[in-house]
């Protein structure tokens, strides 16, 4: 939970590395309020020490798996079997 922490622009900004076409545009909805009354950052110190827990993903890698996914279940519904 603490590991992975991202703004839209930065998010935006590892997606447009790999698809330079990319555009986003967005805006915060109500529960825009709710993130905002959350803390910073979240100590996971515990987790790590008492259960061995560790992310295994950052933002890089999670855009490269969900942009990989992504293009995997696109090409699959775009294939024409015949």
């Amino acid at each position: 939970i603490g590991a992975i922490n991202f703004t839209p622009q930065e998010i935006y900004n590892k997606i447009k590395k790999q698809i330079p076409e990319f555009r986003i545009n967005y805006n915060p909805d109500f529960r825009q309020i709710i993130a905002d009354s959350w803390p910073n950052s979240i100590d996971d110190s515990k987790a790590r020490n008492d259960w061995s827990w560790n992310h295994k993903y950052d933002l890089d890698k999670m855009v490269n798996e969900m942009l990989t996914k992504l293009k995997n279940k696109l090409d699959s519904e775009l294939t024409i079997t015949v």
